[in-house]
């Protein structure tokens, strides 16, 4: 399941470029979608959480920070993590001059996966779209420029290569991972090691060659993933939400939950509640 804030467009189909869609999805964990195919260009950026992404050939495991991007007819899956489901927004789009901006990029579809560790105005304009209020001429033109600035965003972008999930999994992370579970919010890095009996360093070493993602920052994801979900099923006040997910102060967790999903926590519920 998934609870998704999504715009979808009509634009004539001889425009050079079109504008399809724009949304956010907040997976609940193991959520899946696909195999789907589309006609369209359709770039993900994940705000928080982890997940896989596959195509016909290959599996990628992702996290907060990077994206992906599904090309025209291509096959794909992807799906949230069982643990720590991810978050991201997206948009889709059309149209020969799309085509020419593709080549612009530095992601495609044989090289489908970026970095993009800040990206607040992404984030900006996504809700933007999501929220629009200009007469339908003006609004046409504007969303367009919100589009060109989303790709020139992308364009900055660093191609990476993620490790593809063709691995066995290490049981002294996936003993790390099960605690994380158990143990939040207490838990730390150092609380780990003592658990499994590991050096912290190797332990660390280990983590992220198995996830992709140091230690610290799969807390910081599972942290404010724990609050996304108790902010969006629960009438629990913010003070009580960060005394539950390990934040010192409702202030720390609202500048963080901003930076994550551009929102505050009460705007972000009331987009929810609006959609539901």
């Amino acid at each position: 399941m998934e609870k998704a804030v999504t715009l979808n467009f009509i634009p004539p189909q001889n425009d050079q470029l079109r504008l399809l869609s724009v949304g956010r999805s907040d997976t609940l964990s193991s959520h899946k979608y696909g195999p789907a195919v589309r006609n369209y260009y359709l770039i993900h950026y994940i705000l928080a959480g982890l997940g896989t992404f596959q195509t016909e050939q290959l599996t990628y495991r992702l996290h907060a920070g990077q994206g992906f991007l599904i090309a025209p007819g291509q096959e794909t899956t992807y799906i949230a993590d069982k643990n720590t489901p991810w978050s991201y927004i997206w948009i889709g789009f059309a149209g020969s001059f799309a085509d020419q901006l593709m080549q612009q990029l530095p992601i495609n579809q044989h090289e489908p996966i970026f970095s993009l560790p800040n990206a607040k105005r992404l984030l900006t304009l996504s809700n933007r779209l999501l929220t629009q209020k200009g007469t339908a001429n003006t609004q046409k033109l504007l969303d367009l420029s919100y589009l060109l600035e989303y790709l020139s965003i992308i364009s900055t972008a660093k191609t990476v290569i993620p490790k593809i999930q063709t691995h066995q999994s290490d049981p002294y992370v996936e003993q790390a991972i099960y605690l994380i579970s158990q143990s939040f919010p207490q838990v730390s890095a150092n609380f780990l090691a003592d658990q499994i009996g590991l050096d912290r360093s190797y332990l660390g070493k280990r983590f992220k060659r198995a996830t992709g993602m140091t230690i610290q920052a799969y807390l910081k994801n599972y942290r404010i993933t724990q609050a996304r979900h108790l902010i969006e099923s629960t009438d629990l006040s913010l003070l009580q939400i960060a005394q539950a997910c390990g934040y010192e102060r409702p202030d720390s967790l609202t500048r963080a939950f901003k930076q994550t999903y551009g929102l505050t926590p009460s705007n972000f519920k009331q987009q929810q509640e609006a959609v539901t």
